[in-house]
């Protein structure tokens, strides 16, 4: 199971720097342009809350989060920082598309921020009793 979840997080830093990359490289070059993404197929309020979100500040940290936490996600020694670092945006990632995605108008959208979160979910609940030491401090008498 150990070596399973190590493939896993491989998986989810790479599929991070690729996300990461290629949106940040978009970002920074073309500016963000809604119809390069498909955000034209959604409903309105899901489309002016993600446009909201992609031209204020939080679109570009949003990219360099993504490459931050895949980096971290593939050392050794700190691969927990990146998992706990995106664990806040994989759950507003999970709940953006759960609420205001449904039912899903464009599948390939709603798959990629379902994997990641789902992802980053899956490593943070297998690595609780590791995690948890790093946070909670074990009372002794």
């Amino acid at each position: 199971m150990r070596k399973s979840m190590t493939i896993l997080r491989y998986v989810f830093a790479v599929v991070l720097l690729l996300f990461g990359a290629i949106g940040t490289y978009a970002m920074f070059t073309e500016g963000y342009n809604p119809q390069s993404e498909g955000i034209l197929l959604f409903g309105k309020t899901f489309r002016q809350l993600h446009d909201a979100i992609m031209m204020s500040y939080l679109g570009p940290f949003v990219r360099l989060a993504q490459l931050f936490a895949g980096i971290l996600l593939l050392t050794k020694r700190y691969w927990w920082i990146g998992l706990l670092f995106y664990l806040p945006f994989a759950v507003n990632i999970f709940l953006i598309h759960i609420i205001h995605d449904m039912p899903p108008a464009h599948p390939g959208f709603f798959a990629s921020g379902m994997i990641v979160s789902i992802m980053n979910f899956v490593l943070v609940f297998y690595e609780k009793d590791r995690l948890k030491q790093l946070v909670v401090t074990p009372k002794t008498k």
